[in-house]
């Protein structure tokens, strides 16, 4: 009984060592988490900053042969329709402003648009987010065509928002170290992959833009509002118009 006592009083340190070390390495794994988010936030961005990027933007694309690529909305199996599965599903739901846009090199010889986002409030989410820029990957953009011409090809269900636009949507990190090879190549090559780069998760059903007209914030999807909407859409469209109605509700004040 005497060596058994000692025995025991060994083990029970060494689990309670255990036990310590992997609650700091916890707890250090999420300030890392929560201190890398971005390195440092941005006051604000100048409506003059804006104003000389839409300009450049519109400059290099005004030119271009637009191409409308009439893809399938309804390949998609689940999206948000309420407002608390676009919280549950993102890592943020924010409202931001567009500040930039920029050509990548195509993505499997499909062409994408680098968007910079300043984020003007968290609304749901880690609040350290806010004020900073980042940056998100939207579908479409400037590519080459079959005759070596540049084209702009512009998504029928996912249309770029226009620099300056202001915005609300669900994001989650895109950083190249979570992801294949590949892709973390393709980042890197169009200098993504960082604390600052996002993806949004569902782009056809998880952005809104705000409509100056009717001060309000609308699908960034013609196909599933107003009269664009196909029959085979419609179920869709009226679960999204409900959602959008709790967007403008809670986050447009």
């Amino acid at each position: 009984m005497k060596k058994t006592l000692p025995i025991l009083t060994l083990l029970l340190a060494i689990v309670t060592i255990s036990a310590c070390t992997n609650n700091s390495q916890s707890e250090n794994a999420s300030s890392q988490t929560e201190s890398s988010i971005v390195s440092q936030p941005k006051d604000n961005v100048t409506q003059d900053e804006i104003k000389t990027n839409k300009t450049n933007w519109e400059n290099g694309i005004s030119s271009l042969k637009v191409v409308h690529d009439k893809s399938s909305i309804s390949d998609y199996a689940s999206f948000p329709t309420k407002l608390a599965n676009l919280k549950k599903n993102n890592d943020y739901v924010i409202s931001g402003t567009v500040t930039n846009l920029e050509t990548m090199t195509d993505h499997n010889q499909a062409p994408m648009t680098k968007a910079t986002i300043m984020v003007d409030n968290v609304l749901s989410g880690n609040g350290k987010l806010k004020k900073h820029e980042i940056k998100v990957i939207f579908n479409g953009g400037i590519t080459t065509n079959d005759k070596s011409k540049q084209v702009f090809v512009e998504k029928s269900d996912t249309p770029i928002p226009s620099i300056g636009s202001k915005i609300i949507t669900g994001i989650t990190s895109n950083r190249s170290g979570d992801t294949d090879k590949e892709y973390a190549k393709y980042l890197k090559k169009n200098h993504l992959g960082g604390s600052d780069s996002f993806a949004i998760s569902v782009p056809e059903y998880n952005l809104w833009i705000y409509e100056n007209n009717s001060h309000k914030y609308v699908l960034n999807n013609p196909q599933l509002i107003g009269k664009k909407v196909s029959y085979s859409n419609e179920d869709n469209a009226k679960k999204l118009k409900k959602l959008t109605k709790q967007i403008n509700q809670n986050f447009n004040n």
